[in-house]
């Protein structure tokens, strides 16, 4: 430990607690086919359990119905607060104590009701010739100058759904149409700079002497604030301001929001929009997942994924069947909203910013030909695409980065055929299946949104059983809708897409009165493949009385001698009254077993799950082991460490206590298809390192005698060696050893096996106190296929700890590891241990690799008192550094600082001192602060990476002095001219200043410098000053007058505009914003 950090190390630890914030959204329950929307939630438990936001309104549910009783409401004692009559539902708020269960509950057993859910929150989700257009990268590298010269002239109108938009915004005002508050109606919309920055990527104006420009600067924006000032929107919310665009005949509606689960009263507002000929692109999320991601995932909406500026996907942007094309939308600099200071510009990156892009496209691709539906629009898009990743379609890309030149320039004719069909047309041509065996169906798609139609005559009470499988890269999906004999008018339809790519889709339908079954076979996201490999394979089965088996409580069947199936016996997880079934088996065992039970996976049923009892407290105690299923269709294991003398129950049931709460309320899952148990005896090897403790303190503290046993028993292995081990018992922990062998980055990755979920730490062996020291958890990621980098150092001596949080397991798992990169040459390690001296006006450059790195700088102050400044920054990498550097490296250096006054100059942090520090920056890339330097005090700067992550970027660390002269110091305004002004260098057909905004002026120093205009013209200004800073330009005329104040570009970004002046003398006022001083010479230039 450095002796200069052992004083403040608990308060270097207080100030450098952050809490990381995501977002999610889960999929309101449907009553419809037994609420069978219910369980798309399971798949997205664990995810939404972990969200810091709130996801789910506690007090509001949404009803769809076909009319109500008048008493409905009052019974209960809630209200309706918005009514969607186009849609059928109704918004109803909940009286006080009335649980969002006992209203569902409620609600769905009134007569007229078609579904019930809770009400959804969704969130949005970050992260002349115009002279900013250099900044904008994305118009360049989509060529976007070329495609403006192919576009048409019709207006098109675009749809901002978002947070409010800026509308006074100047690089905006003239594209803005009147805006819109969906949440509330008789307000105005609020501003955010969400939405503006969105609506500027679309549509900012082009050769206005501002910004940059849009990807279409003719659209008109319509925007409709959804959020009305909040972090949240309702799900209601978004469906109206779906619906207030397609009155106002909106052309193409963007949405950069969303969240995870399907919801159906969103859907169909979607729907509807799409059926109006509105264009709906959305962004597909950034949670670097291939969750799908709503509302971008509803069938009809293009999905756009993130890129960068080298067409790489952006580590946040979400993959996956969500995502139909990607588009740049990292580091997109576009208009803004600040709510210090207004009208802005900002830079900013995530699918939200790649939306507006493909909206962008869309629109000009309107404004060209006005008469091409969503669909043909999408086509275009998609067939247009340059190819990234896998050759054609992948589940990264999508169809691959919008080409907006080819899009422009594609030749109709070639448009694929739509598939298309009238309701007539389907019945009549869909394909009669044979009752009361089992239909096996083969078919490809090769029209986008083709569908393949099937139907089969039910008797009332009659089942059939569907399964659906196709290729690994395409989501299949069915539809079923019911005609009653006799009627022509088909019953609420049923959805099924319930499982992830590549898996199968089952369902068991009820026919609750005679008719006809009509099946549609898709491609949820409409997609194709014209040589074949888009195909599937569907079964439908009916019958009319289910095969219950005889297995309950009072019959269970006795596993007599292992290995144990129960295939050929046709055991089924179905009960008379559709609440869930429960089949029982009994075993004892001689000799201590271990013995692994494996349930096979059941298309259709989610809760497929297995139980372990002693039978004697069965049905009076809760299971002493369990495994449940969480996702539709998935087998699920338990492995059981038996031992003699004692009679087990293994249940395996359909009823799951996991998934409780009013998002799974009175859902069942069962199919006809007899589900298969398994057992054997297994054999876990040998424990590798003989040590059964349990987890050693995180802090690394402990009994040395267990150290001891950790360093002599774990398991050695070398970087680039495979290490596959089990966990022999439930509370095993593997240590595993090794010693580096030369200073690098290393990469550890886990491959996990059933049941496993794995908690995994490494430690650094502190020989001299015997004890081990945390360096890094290696499991905290949520994609089991990333790699964790870690900083290790040659010589020393590392143990990795691994324990299963899961279920017991069989299973082995697996450790990776390998070299990734060197450590840099630059990286310097004697402030690591010992202070270095600085001097201001001087940078010194550092880096922090190491879990324990912790630069510290000594700074003694000779002179009188005076203010200084100090600021951190990161080197951003270069194009070039890029390019040679792994993925997982690429991260930029967040960083957090501390300050403290050595008042007794001793160079170490004690008394009362660490009292005097000075927190500065929490995660960034940019710090800076100033202080007062007292006469012989000295001072005690500390830097350390902020957020536990490795990165390979350098920083500098500046200190500056203000000890300059204030050219204008005597200067006041009189009659709003300054009785003293520096007079302009001209160079280069240009004028040009260079100076400082001083410290210690009272309300922040301002400069004047004197110009005469030779006769009347546009006249340009630009004012850079450095990173921390934000300039503004006041021009004043000869009577005192202001004639233009430049104020719209925030900190670090230079402040540009173009004024006209007549001829005469002029006065430049610069000052910056909130009065700071600057500590590197700011550049006044004026053309």
């Amino acid at each position: 430990m450095k002796n200069w950090v052992k004083k403040s190390i608990a308060i270097v630890a207080t100030a450098t607690l952050m809490v990381p914030t995501t977002s999610a959204f889960a999929e309101a329950p449907q009553k419809t086919a037994k609420n069978q929307e219910l369980v798309k939630l399971a798949s997205n438990k664990e995810r939404t359990l972990k969200n810091q936001k709130d996801w789910i309104s506690k007090d509001t549910i949404i009803v769809k119905h076909s009319g109500l009783d008048n008493n409905v409401h009052k019974n209960i004692g809630s209200k309706v607060i918005r009514s969607i009559p186009s849609l059928g539902y109704d918004v109803i708020k909940l009286n006080k104590g009335t649980t969002l269960e006992k209203a569902v509950s409620y609600y769905a057993k009134q007569k007229g009701v078609r579904s019930v859910s809770p009400s959804y929150v969704y969130h949005s989700f970050n992260t002349g010739e115009d002279p900013k257009k250099k900044d904008t990268y994305h118009l360049n590298l989509l060529q976007i100058d070329k495609t403006l010269e192919l576009a048409g002239n019709h207006e098109v109108k675009v749809a901002v759904i978002d947070g409010g938009v800026d509308f006074k915004h100047p690089d905006l005002k003239s594209q803005v149409l009147p805006p819109y508050n969906a949440a509330a109606p008789a307000n105005t919309s609020y501003p955010d700079g969400h939405g503006t920055h969105v609506a500027g990527i679309i549509g900012a104006a082009k050769d206005n002497g501002i910004g940059g420009h849009g990807i279409n600067p003719n659209a008109k924006i319509l925007p409709i604030d959804v959020f009305n000032g909040g972090e949240g929107a309702n799900d209601f919310v978004i469906a109206q301001g779906i619906l207030y665009a397609i009155e106002q005949g909106a052309d193409v509606i963007n949405m950069s929001l969303g969240g995870y689960g399907e919801n159906s009263l969103l859907k169909d507002a979607v729907q509807k929009a799409i059926d109006k000929g509105i264009t709906i692109v959305a962004g597909a999320g950034n949670d670097s997942t291939d969750n799908y991601f709503f509302p971008a995932s509803y069938e009809g909406v293009i999905g756009v994924g993130s890129t960068n500026d080298r067409n790489e996907l952006s580590y946040y942007s979400n993959y996956g069947p969500s995502v139909d094309v990607v588009a740049p939308g990292e580091d997109i600099y576009s208009t803004f909203y600040d709510e210090k200071k207004g009208s802005s510009f900002k830079v900013d990156s995530g699918t939200s910013m790649a939306s507006p892009v493909v909206a962008g496209i869309a629109s000009l691709l309107k404004s060209k030909y006005p008469n091409l539906k969503p669909h043909e629009i999408e086509a275009i898009l998609e067939m247009t695409a340059k190819d990234l990743g896998e050759k054609g379609y992948d589940l990264t890309f999508g169809h691959g980065l919008v080409d907006p030149v080819k899009a422009l320039q594609f030749d109709l004719k070639n448009l694929p055929k739509q598939y298309s069909e009238t309701k007539g047309e389907r019945m009549k041509n869909a394909k009669v299946l044979k009752k009361n065996t089992l239909n096996t169906e083969k078919g490809e798609f090769k029209q986008p949104d083709e569908k393949k139609w099937y139907k089969v005559d039910l008797e009332a009470n009659e089942y059939a059983q569907l399964t659906l499988k196709g290729e690994n890269k395409y989501d299949y999906a069915f539809d079923l809708y019911f005609y009653p004999e006799g009627h022509n008018r088909e019953v609420e339809p049923i959805n099924i897409n319930d499982v992830r790519v590549g898996k199968q889709e089952g369902y068991l339908y009820k026919a609750v009165q005679k008719g006809t079954l009509l099946i549609g076979v898709k491609d949820y996201n409409g997609s194709y493949s014209t040589n074949g490999d888009s195909n599937y394979v569907f079964t439908v089965q009916t019958i009319k009385k289910l095969p219950f088996d005889s297995l309950d409580m009072e019959h269970m069947e006795k596993i007599q001698k292992f290995p144990f199936s129960t295939a050929g016996k046709n055991y089924t997880l179905l009960s008379e009254d559709h609440q869930g079934d429960q089949d029982y088996f009994t075993f004892t065992v001689t000799k201590p077993t271990t013995l692994k039970f494996d349930l096979s996976s059941i298309p259709g049923v989610t809760t497929a799950s297995l139980e372990l009892y002693l039978i004697e407290d069965l049905g009076k105690a809760k299971p002493i082991q369990a495994s449940y299923g969480t996702d539709k269709g998935n087998g699920v294991s338990l492995v059981v460490d038996a031992i003699p003398d004692e009679k087990y129950v293994i249940s395996v049931t359909n009823r799951n206590p996991v998934l409780s709460g009013v998002e799974t309320k009175e859902t069942i899952s069962e199919s006809i298809i007899p589900y298969t148990l398994t057992s054997e005896i297994i054999t876990i090897p040998k424990d590798e390192d003989g040590l059964l403790l349990k987890s050693i303190p995180q802090d690394g503290s402990g009994n040395p005698e267990d150290v001891d046993l950790i360093m002599k028993n774990a398991i050695r292995f070398d970087i680039g060696q495979n290490q596959k081990a089990y966990f022999q018992t439930e509370d095993d922990e593997d240590y595993h050893l090794l010693t580096v062998k030369e200073d690098a980055l290393y990469g550890f990755q886990f491959k996990k096996g059933m049941n496993q979920v794995l908690d995994s730490t490494i430690y650094e062996y502190d020989e001299k106190k015997n004890e081990l020291i945390p360096v890094t958890s290696l499991t905290s990621t949520n994609n089991e296929n990333d790699t964790m980098t870690v900083a290790l150092k040659k010589g020393k001596t590392y143990v990795v700890k691994v324990a299963n949080l899961g279920e017991r397991s069989s299973d082995p798992y697996t450790l990776k590891t390998s070299k990734v990169a060197a450590i840099p040459e630059a990286y310097n390690r004697d402030n690591k241990e010992a202070l270095q001296m600085i001097q201001p006006g001087i940078s010194y450059k550092n880096h922090l690799i190491y879990h324990d790195d912790m630069d510290g700088y000594y700074y003694k102050h000779q002179g009188k008192d005076e203010v200084m400044s100090l600021q951190v920054s990161s080197v951003p990498f270069t194009n070039e550094e890029l390019d040679k550097l792994p993925k997982e490296l690429q991260k930029d250096l967040e960083l957090s600082g501390f300050l403290y006054e050595d008042t007794n100059g001793n160079m170490v942090i004690d008394g009362k001192e660490g009292d005097t520090v000075i927190p500065f920056g929490q995660g960034e890339n940019n710090l800076d602060t100033s202080f007062k330097a007292k006469k012989d005090h000295g001072y005690i700067i500390l830097v350390e990476e902020a957020l536990g992550q490795v990165s390979t970027q350098p920083y500098t660390l500046t200190l500056f002095d203000h000890k300059r002269v204030d050219e204008d110091a005597d200067s006041k305004l009189v009659n709003g001219i300054p009785t003293k002004s520096t007079i302009l260098t001209e160079k280069d057909n240009k004028w040009v200043a260079t100076q400082y905004l001083n410290a210690g002026v009272p309300f922040g120093d301002k400069d004047y410098f004197e110009f005469n205009n030779d006769r009347k013209r546009d006249v340009f200004f630009s004012l850079q000053t450095e990173k921390a800073l934000d300039g503004v330009i006041r021009i004043i005329d000869a009577k005192g007058k202001t004639v233009e104040t430049l104020d719209l570009h925030g900190a670090g970004d230079a402040e540009v505009g173009t004024v006209q002046l007549d001829e005469g003398t002029y006065y430049i006022e610069v000052s910056e914003s909130y009065g700071r001083a600057s500590t590197q010479p700011y550049t006044l230039e004026v053309i």
